[in-house]
């Protein structure tokens, strides 16, 4: 206990911890994950039609990641997440883990709630795994999670929690835990609701004297459902949202809402239990939102190009916001790149255990970059390169590299609404600052905050898109790979690969170097013995 002690203290030192009476303390990790939204789908990036004040309030009284990248779908974003690696080094380049694919993140990497177990944290995930279930070995309490509440497929119905796969000829199963056995007492309640109260009871249970705590919450909102009802939402927040007349966006907005709703409960859990003065809060998206294609809910990354399973923007770069007492400097809008991978790195340096420098990882320690708003080590990120789907996606020192594609329909600019404000416009930052996030952090702002300084941040969060210009020409990559220098030109708008040969050149040569270092896929044909009627109804672990 002494020694760990002595070692944070070290660390505080030495990477800008900000050591107060509570430093020697390791700092309790809360990590809250949206599946599938939209990065034009909170308030704070400029939009009026979709209000999220609790979501914002988290980002202006912390850090707003206006570049931090995932990948383009759930199970690799996952994988990068837990595992500090690209899925290239991990075999989860292509798509998504099917509920019938026997496959899942292999059992032989290392990932977060190990390393944060050796470091002495109560390691709890409540929401979506899909990661895979074949086996009970590849389950989350079974990898390093002390508990698991929630599904372990790729999503589920929000009331009845069952997974419906109708192109396999299956019949809907029921796919909802608690830990390893099947947790039916919460059916017919709301699952954002049902997730963020669990979380919440993770938190009051939580014997926070004794062991810093690490939570993994990631929720189901705003994906779809099954196919026959895939967008769904309670009365009173379809209520809220009669502004907007597509129903179908309408029932998206509902739902954010929700979601928005669902970090309040979870955040003032932290308050009422004492916990926010040595706690880091981070949330984010797994991928862009889906504006059309499968699985599509009306999202949209407006203006990005692109969406969810795509190599643009649109698909990768998504909402994200840090908050903790413990940074030096908050309340400011951050454009260093930042990467999903680079999470794992930096919640085991802060958390005082650096086995994690024993492994492979694609990445690094940001907490300078955080703290301190420093330039990150980050030169480049493999957004992907995929032999299946047969396109790669790179981006090194400003630029960025695309060749191929996942699906034409989703290369070109999606989700350009019809904007349609809400009735709480004018009165937006009042919004915020009542919101229940903003109450619970604001005791700990480093400095006062008045509504311009809201209005300030919103303004340079904003992402702003700019006409071609010569000497670009247009891009299409299944033609030919096309070059972005995306520093300046985030929407992807000006393709200069015909311009700069070299920086092609050099492009294609690190990506090349990369294919040498990828495993192969690890996908595997679906397997009909997961069918969910050969096990009482039930998704489970049919190889076992």
């Amino acid at each position: 206990m002494y020694k760990g002690s002595v070692i944070l203290t070290i660390l505080c030192f030495l990477t800008g911890l900000q050591c107060s009476k509570n430093a020697a303390k390791k700092p309790n990790i809360i990590v809250i994950m949206a599946d599938d939204l939209g990065s034009h789908d909170i308030s704070l990036r400029g939009s009026n039609q979709i209000m999220t004040p609790n979501i914002d309030a988290l980002g202006y009284q912390g850090i707003i990641l206006n570049r931090h990248y995932t990948y383009a779908l759930c199970t690799p974003s996952r994988a990068a997440f837990l595992t500090g690696k690209y899925p290239i080094h991990t075999g989860m380049q292509h798509f998504v883990i099917n509920p019938d694919e026997p496959r899942g993140l292999p059992l032989n990497e290392k990932i977060m709630p190990q390393f944060l177990k050796e470091a002495g944290y109560s390691t709890h995930i409540v929401g979506k795994w899909h990661l895979g279930l074949a086996r009970k070995a590849m389950i989350p309490t079974l990898r390093g999670f002390d508990s698991h509440c929630g599904y372990l497929g790729p999503y589920v119905d929000y009331f009845d929690y069952t997974l419906w796969i109708p192109q396999a000829g299956y019949p809907p199963g029921f796919d909802f835990r608690k830990n390893e056995s099947i947790y039916r007492d919460r059916v017919g309640e709301y699952a954002t609701d049902v997730f963020a109260d669990e979380a919440a009871q993770v938190i009051r249970n939580h014997e926070s004297e004794s062991k810093p705590l690490f939570l993994l919450i990631t929720q189901l909102a705003p994906h779809a459902a099954n196919t026959n009802d895939p967008l769904q939402a309670l009365p009173e927040d379809l209520e809220a949202m009669r502004h907007i007349r597509d129903p179908k966006r309408r029932t998206y907005a509902a739902m954010v809402k929700a979601l928005d709703r669902s970090v309040g409960t979870v955040v003032t859990a932290l308050k009422r239990k004492g916990m926010l003065d040595n706690t880091i809060i981070l949330f984010f998206s797994d991928n862009g939102g889906p504006t059309s294609g499968l699985n599509s809910i009306s999202a949209s990354n407006y203006p990005l190009r692109g969406q969810k399973d795509s190599a643009w923007e649109g698909g990768l770069r998504n909402p994200a916001f840090i908050w903790s007492p413990l940074f030096l400097r908050r309340h400011y809008v951050s454009n260093h790149v930042v990467h999903i991978t680079d999470w794992l790195p930096t919640f085991a340096q802060a958390a005082g255990t650096i086995t994690y420098k024993f492994k492979k990882l694609d990445g690094f320690d940001i907490w300078q970059t955080i703290s301190n708003n420093q330039q990150p080590l980050r030169r480049d990120i493999v957004h992907n390169i995929n032999p299946i789907a047969g396109y790669s996606s790179y981006y090194r020192d400003g630029w960025k590299f695309v060749n191929g594609t996942t699906q034409m329909q989703y290369d070109g600019w999606l989700g350009n609404l019809t904007f349609e404000d809400a009735a709480e416009k004018p009165y937006y930052t009042k919004l915020v600052m009542e919101s229940e996030v903003w109450q619970a952090l604001k005791p700990y702002a480093s400095k006062p905050l008045r509504s311009s300084d809201i209005e300030g941040m919103r303004r340079e969060a904003k992402i702003e898109c700019y006409p071609q210009i010569p000497p670009s020409k247009k891009c299409n990559p299944v033609e030919a790979p096309c070059l972005f220098y995306i520093d300046t030109d985030p929407c992807e708008m000006s393709n200069l690969a015909h311009f700069r040969p070299t920086r092609m050149e050099v492009m294609v040569k690190h990506i090349r170097n990369y294919q040498k270092t990828s495993l192969p896929p690890s996908n595997l044909p679906n397997d009909h013995s997961a069918n969910p009627a050969l096990h009482n109804g039930v998704w489970t672990w049919w190889l076992d």
